[in-house]
């Protein structure tokens, strides 16, 4: 069977957030498939931003049915259940353990090549892993496979892309540094950004009692800085790559991403207060990335220097 695209996602909920609006259009053009690897929990959990549970498997379905994509998981443990390290949600977005890569790394590859093995597709989607959430890193690594191959795209991955400076951080990490593909501030600056950004989300919003709130955005700034800090330039990608944008404005399409993302009822209300809130950082992200409100999605093809 022939795919107009596949789009690896590392969780149930990432594919729709980060490229709802541009499965929209590519169903009218062919089927897609969504790989969703990181959908096993062993345990439930339910912690600040994070819900992981059975629910989640039938908002992947309800998501599907909306937009007409096929949905398969690969049922790989996720990060907060996978290992004991992860279990502080601060550390699922530091630099990922040694368990992580290798083996780990290499049989997860394995499996997702093993799975589109004589799979024909036009386009294969894989996140870009900004805000650097683990899974996410994992899975822009497995991209390696099609690096070079024109039929890559990568996603930005939302919600992380509406936080102030994230993007550019991300894009930092793979571009010379003398020629960054989003312009970037300084460290302090750029944690500064992001920990304003941040404060207003619905995260935040939802802390109590009140004084824990307050004290939680200067604590929330201290992190981005040390994130930022631990997450360096890679040479290995940026001496060999180009990013080049793909910016999508959504138009008509912007409000059925919305739909779609609001299936996902545990996620959405972890970050967003509401339909207006989505569509308010919806508008910021794409001021950042066009200069105008029309929500985007933007995405970045590789060029081989």
């Amino acid at each position: 069977m022939k795919y107009r695209a596949v789009i690896l996602s590392p969780h149930l909920d990432d594919a729709v957030f980060s490229c709802g609006g541009r499965i929209a259009s590519l169903v009218t053009e062919g089927p897609v498939l969504v790989l969703n690897l990181f959908t096993e929990f062993p345990e439930q959990i339910k912690s600040r931003a994070v819900v992981l549970g059975p629910e989640r498997y039938e908002e992947e379905s309800r998501a599907a049915r909306l937009l007409g994509f096929e949905s398969e998981n690969l049922h790989k443990v996720d990060a907060s259940c996978r290992r004991e390290a992860y279990r502080a949600i601060s550390n699922v977005f530091r630099p990922p353990v040694g368990e992580d890569t290798g083996a780990f790394l290499e049989a997860l590859r394995r499996k997702v090549l093993t799975r589109l093995e004589g799979v024909d597709f036009d386009e294969i989607y894989v996140p870009l892993a900004i805000g650097w959430h683990v899974d996410h890193l994992l899975t822009f690594f497995l991209g390696e496979a099609w690096w070079g191959d024109p039929r890559l795209r990568l996603y930005e991955d939302a919600p992380y892309c509406y936080v102030d400076r994230a993007a550019a951080a991300r894009l930092a990490d793979l571009s010379p540094e003398d020629e960054a593909a989003v312009p970037l501030p300084g460290r302090l600056r750029t944690a500064w950004d992001a920990m304003r950004s941040y404060a207003s989300t619905a995260i935040m919003k939802h802390l109590e009692p009140w004084p824990v709130r307050l004290a939680a955005v200067p604590v929330t700034g201290v992190y981005f800085y040390r994130l930022l800090g631990q997450h360096r330039r890679d040479p290995c990608f940026a001496d060999r790559w180009r990013l080049a944008p793909d910016v999508d404005i959504l138009d008509h399409r912007a409000d059925i991403k919305v739909d779609a993302m609001m299936c996902y009822a545990s996620q959405f209300r972890e970050f967003f207060d509401g339909r207006d809130d989505c569509q308010r950082q919806q508008m910021a992200y794409a001021a950042e990335v066009t200069g105008d409100r029309a929500a985007v999605e933007r995405f970045w093809r590789l060029i081989a220097r």
